[in-house]
């Protein structure tokens, strides 16, 4: 490359007057010939000028070198060879050289160490994100994009207004106050999509020396407290359900007891009749207690979606077997139409066993005697839809909406004639919903019920 000429002819004028001018000065006096002060004057500044040229495009270079670096710093060691020019421009391009290289690992050891910064927040099993002072999102971890992305149709985080990502004024107030400079915020929210997720969210200002809009200048990280609320409001539930249930049982034991102590003491007739009633009753309440057991552990966990690959059609046939001799006992006959279920679906096996065994069992106890209980399935897409099908008296439409709330029965005496806790479509409906699936109930008096369970097949099959 060549020196830029402004800055060549600059240096040679500058270096050269002197010299010319004592030239001119001396030929206009006489004391130097005419011809030689000519031969000068056009000599000096050519030879000043193949003096400096060297120096000048040396400088040149290297005052574009600092501009590219400036322009687009390395990325990591360079691998420019070292100048071996000598003197003050050689020492000046060595320490720009060694400028680079050092600023290049520098840079890569910044970048790596953000890589891994971003490795830990993304592991973390909370959500987090930072947002700029315009309250829009600058990064989201791992976890919180797969909590937010998708959400209110969101698909890009980076650079969105909070408000459109997550509708929820408490957290929206407390940022803004975490901007305005107050000092850290805690708020709880709730995300009531098909399942509701509740989350303690934290809120705390980012402090920098320099800060602009664009920087990060908040942080936000989650806590899901949905178990721990639950578990809050099952114990409530508990103490106000099971004392109401569990009542009825207790008090007819009392007073079973106190008669076996008095009046039946001695008739051995009536001491046995009076213990096969306390069975009874001792049963009910050990099926309640086991209900109320099974629906809290589907509960606390039906945030989490489970991954296991079911064989479907191998654990209706499982249960049906299981329950045909309760079957024949009602003389009632157990129908199974599961050929279209091939491919396995995504779920608990534990779970979807006992989803299916109340859905059949309940089918059996009110299907009434000599009647049939059908269960069918269809696959549509990567959708298996199962329904369990009785013959029964049916069900009023009013009764319908509330038929999986705990405790709810159409027939009270009736449900606990038949054994029924009161729990088992609660736990149905629990299932499903941790399956992410859907409960559709359909009836008509006098025509009998259906009971469908949708669920997901394995990304494999649906393929």
């Amino acid at each position: 490359m060549t020196a830029r000429p402004k800055y060549l002819f600059a240096t040679t004028v500058l270096l050269a007057s002197p010299g010319v001018l004592v030239a001119i000065v001396l030929s206009v006096a006489g004391h130097l010939d005419p011809w030689i002060g000519f031969l000068a004057v056009v000599c000096i500044p050519l030879g000043v000028m193949a003096i400096v040229y060297r120096p000048l495009r040396r400088l040149g270079e290297i005052e574009r070198e600092i501009e590219r670096l400036s322009a687009s710093p390395p990325e990591g060691q360079t691998t420019r060879p070292t100048i071996d020019e000598s003197g003050p421009i050689g020492d000046i391009a060595s320490a720009v050289t060694r400028l680079e290289r050092n600023w290049g690992r520098d840079r890569k050891q910044l970048r790596d160490s953000l890589q891994a910064a971003q490795v830990l927040f993304d592991a973390l099993p909370d959500p987090l994100v930072t947002l700029d002072g315009q309250a829009r999102l600058v990064y989201a971890n791992a976890t919180a994009r797969e909590l937010l992305v998708g959400r209110n149709g969101v698909r890009n985080l980076a650079g969105r207004d909070l408000s459109a990502v997550m509708r929820q004024p408490a957290l929206l107030k407390a940022v803004d106050d975490v901007l305005n400079g107050d000092t850290m915020r805690t708020v709880e929210l709730t995300f009531a999509d098909r399942v509701d997720q509740t989350f303690e969210a934290r809120v705390e200002p980012i402090i920098t020396e320099t800060q602009s809009d664009q920087d990060a200048r908040a942080l936000i990280l989650m806590r899901d407290v949905t178990a721990l609320r639950r578990g809050e409001q099952m114990r409530a539930d508990f103490v106000a359900n099971v004392s109401h249930e569990l009542r009825t049982p207790l008090t007819s034991l009392v007073g079973f007891i106190e008669t076996l102590r008095g009046p039946a003491r001695g008739d051995i007739e009536a001491q046995d009749r009076f213990l096969n009633l306390m069975e009874s009753q001792s049963t009910r309440m050990i099926r309640i207690v086991n209900d109320l057991l099974s629906l809290s552990r589907i509960e606390m966990n039906e945030h989490t979606i489970p991954r296991d690959a079911v064989l479907l059609k191998q654990t209706i046939t499982t249960v049906a077997d299981l329950l045909a001799p309760q079957a024949r006992k009602r003389d009632v006959t157990i129908e199974l139409d599961l050929d279209a279920l091939t491919d396995p679906v995504i779920g608990h096996p534990d779970e979807l066993t006992q989803l299916f065994q109340n859905l059949i069992e309940n089918a059996i106890k009110y299907g009434g005697s000599g009647s049939k209980v059908r269960v069918e399935a269809r696959v549509t897409g990567d959708v298996a839809a199962i329904s369990v099908i009785d013959q029964g008296e049916g069900i009023a439409r009013e009764h319908i909406p509330r038929l999986t709330e705990r405790f709810y029965r159409v027939d009270t005496a009736r449900s606990r004639e038949l054994g029924g806790t009161g729990l088992g479509l609660a736990i149905v409906k629990h299932i499903a919903n941790r399956h992410r699936g859907e409960l559709t109930i359909r009836s008509e008096q006098g025509k009998g019920s259906s009971f469908t369970i949708t669920l997901r097949l394995t990304p494999q099959s649906s393929q």
